[in-house]
C-alpha cells in the first residue's frame, strides 16, 4: 500500500490523472465547484459509477448542479437534518484502487487556496482500507437523489436567495492590529453587570427619562407603516431637532429630545426633516424594526440618506445618520456625536477623528456585536428594557459634555 500526504493543490493535479486513468469512479463531497477539476470528471461522465454531491448551506455552485441534470450515477446528497460532509474520491480499475480522503472539498477553495491535508493510497482493490471506503460509500446511497431539472432549478433559486443572507467574518487574529485592539477593547470584553452599572451610574441625565424616550420613539415606529406617516414635529422628536413650542404644540413635551444627540445645530439636516424628505423616508424605512439589521440593510439606509444632502451645502454625517438609527434600532446602534465621540472611540480603539458613514458599521457596529454584554440572553423586569436599548445606551456611558 502506497500513501502520500497531499496539500490542495497536489490534490487538484491528482484528482484529474486519477480522473483520466481509472475506470471507475466514486465521489461523495459536501460541496462541489464548477471549475477545471470539474470540467475534467463530467468529460469523464461515462465511467461514474457514484458522483454524490452535497448542497447544504447552499455551498454548492448551481452551474455544476445544473451540468449534472440528467447524468447517470451523479446524485444530490438528501441528508436530512444532518450535513452530509464527506470529502472521499474512489478509483478503481480492476484490482488496482486510489483514493483521496481528508479535507479538500471539491470547490475552490478545497482544490487550491485553502490549507488543507489529504492522504492519497494506492494499492490492491481488496486492501482492507478500500473495503472499507466501498462499505463507507454504500452507507450514502439512501441518502441519494437523482438531479433533475426541476430540482436545478429549485436550487438555482434558493442559491440566490442565499448569497443576500449575512454570512459570519472569519474571526479577528492578533495580526490585523487595529482590528484586534478593537474585538479586545475593554468595552467589547465588558460583563452585563459592568454594563449595567455603568449605565445606571451615569452622571448625565436620569436612566427612567432615557428609556422613556426610547420607549416613545419605539411606539411612534409601531403605530405607522413608513416613516412618512409620522407627522412633521414627530419627525422632528426623533431627529432630535423639535423646538419647545412644537414640543408643546404636539403633546411631545414629556421629553428633552436632544438627549442620544441633539442636533438643532445641523441646519441642512433640520431643512430636510422639516420637509419630510422622500430619501430620508427611505434611509428609515431601509431598516427593519425587528429582528436582525443586516449590513446590506445599513448601506441601503447610507444610500438614501446621503440622496437627502445631493443640492444641500452641507452632507448629512455619523452624527445625524446615527440618530436616526439609533431611535430606529436603539438595540443595534449607538449616535455618535460630539459629546460622546471620543469616549467612544477610546472604548472601541479607532481614532475619532476617521470616523464615517462607510466606516461606522466595521469600527461601532461589529465590535458591539461581538461584546459579552451585547450577547446575553434578554433578561427580566427593568433590565429588559435597557437590553432592548442596550447599544443606543451607551451615549449614557460615554456622554461627557466637556
Amino acid at each position: 500500500m502506497d500513501v502520500e500526504l497531499l496539500d490542495a493543490p497536489e490534490v487538484s493535479k491528482r484528482l484529474k490523472r486519477l480522473i483520466d486513468k481509472h475506470d471507475e469512479i466514486h465521489v461523495a463531497v459536501a460541496w462541489g465547484y464548477n471549475g477545471p477539476v470539474a470540467d475534467r470528471l463530467l468529460q469523464n461522465a461515462h465511467k461514474f459509477s457514484s458522483v454524490t454531491i452535497g448542497i447544504s448551506f447552499c455551498q454548492t455552485d448551481p452551474n455544476l448542479i445544473e451540468r449534472l441534470v440528467g447524468t447517470k450515477n451523479a446524485f444530490i446528497a438528501d441528508g436530512g437534518s444532518a450535513t452530509f460532509h464527506p470529502k472521499l474520491h474512489y478509483f478503481r480499475s480492476g484490482d488496482n484502487a486510489e483514493a483521496i480522503v481528508g479535507s479538500s472539498n471539491f470547490n475552490v477553495g478545497g482544490l487550491g487556496k485553502n490549507w488543507e491535508a489529504c492522504i492519497h493510497l494506492k494499492g490492491h482493490v481488496d486492501s482492507p482500507v478500500f473495503k472499507q471506503v466501498r462499505a463507507c460509500l454504500e452507507t450514502y446511497r439512501p441518502l441519494r437523489r437523482s438531479v433533475t431539472a426541476a430540482m436545478a432549478k429549485s436550487y438555482r433559486l434558493q442559491f440566490d436567495a442565499a448569497k443576500a443572507l449575512r454570512k459570519p467574518k472569519n474571526p479577528v487574529m492578533p495580526s490585523e492590529a487595529a482590528a484586534w485592539r478593537q474585538f479586545t477593547s475593554p468595552l467589547v470584553e465588558m460583563e452585563w453587570d459592568t454594563y449595567l452599572s455603568a449605565v445606571r451610574s451615569s452622571r448625565y441625565h436620569e436612566l427612567d427619562k432615557r428609556l422613556g424616550l426610547l420607549r416613545t420613539c419605539q411606539r411612534l415606529f409601531a403605530t405607522v407603516g413608513s416613516f412618512a406617516e409620522l407627522s412633521a414635529n414627530e419627525w422632528k422628536a426623533i431627529a432630535g431637532v423639535i423646538g419647545e413650542a412644537q414640543k408643546r404644540a404636539s403633546g411631545l413635551d414629556d421629553h428633552d429630545w436632544g438627549w442620544f444627540g441633539s442636533m438643532k445645530g445641523m441646519g441642512d439636516f433640520a431643512n430636510r426633516i422639516a420637509e419630510q424628505d422622500g430619501w430620508l423616508t427611505r434611509a428609515v424605512d431601509s431598516i427593519p424594526r425587528h429582528g436582525d439589521v443586516t449590513c446590506a440593510q445599513y448601506e441601503r439606509f447610507c444610500g438614501y440618506f446621503l440622496r437627502a444632502f445631493e443640492r444641500s451645502h452641507r452632507t448629512g454625517g455619523v452624527p445625524t445618520a446615527t440618530r436616526l438609527l439609533a431611535m430606529k434600532r436603539p438595540d443595534t446602534f449607538v449616535c455618535v456625536s460630539k459629546p460622546n465621540k471620543a469616549g467612544l472611540a477610546q472604548a472601541l480603539a479607532f481614532s475619532p477623528s476617521t470616523l464615517d458613514l462607510e466606516n461606522y458599521w466595521e469600527r461601532v457596529v461589529e465590535p458591539v456585536r461581538a461584546s459579552t454584554w451585547y450577547n446575553i440572553d434578554r433578561p427580566t423586569g427593568e433590565e429588559a428594557e435597557i437590553w432592548d436599548g442596550r447599544v443606543a445606551m451607551l451615549d449614557a456611558i460615554y456622554y461627557s459634555p466637556d
